[in-house]
Formats: structure tokens, C-alpha cells, sequence
């Protein structure tokens, strides 16, 4: 499993606006979800959620033929951390 790091993510108004989330929520759009994972992956991926900044929370996005779970392993602040999972 990799950590990666996505900064800062998008709050209150910000969330709404550009990714259609609840104002108030943390969250990381699957735009940047995809992007880690092209980035650190080597795949280009397709994930139909945004990911939300809570511990524990996890969006299944999909890369060819294979499934990356990413899942949310700390929020600090304005930081989600998460780990990706490549099957």
C-alpha cells in the first residue's frame, strides 16, 4: 500500500462550488484522486466521487482493468492524507 498526499483540500463554499459537495465538508475532488493516481500509479484512472476528508472514508475508482481503493488515512488541517490500493 502507497501513502499519498493531497493539499489542501476543498472546504466550505469552495467544495460546493467545484465539486458539488455539502458545504462544510472536507473533501479532495475525484479530479485529484485521478491525478495521484496517474501520478504515483502510472494509470489513468476514472473515480465517480469526490473523496470525503473524513478517516476511514474510501472512493473505488477504476484504472483499465484494474480497481484502486483510496482511502482516507488522516486529515490535518487543510491536508487529507490517504493510501491507495491498486487490484
Amino acid at each position: 500500500m502507497r501513502k499519498f498526499l493531497v493539499v489542501p483540500a476543498l472546504l466550505g463554499a469552495a467544495a460546493f462550488a467545484a465539486a458539488g459537495c455539502q458545504i462544510g465538508d472536507k473533501t479532495v475532488s475525484h479530479d485529484k484522486v485521478e491525478q495521484q493516481i496517474n501520478a504515483k500509479l502510472g494509470l489513468s484512472a476514472s473515480c465517480p466521487d469526490d473523496l470525503k476528508g473524513k478517516v476511514g472514508a474510501s472512493v473505488t475508482c477504476t484504472a483499465g482493468n484494474r480497481t484502486v481503493t483510496v482511502t482516507v488515512t488522516s486529515v490535518e488541517g487543510d491536508t487529507v492524507k490517504f493510501d491507495m490500493k491498486a487490484a
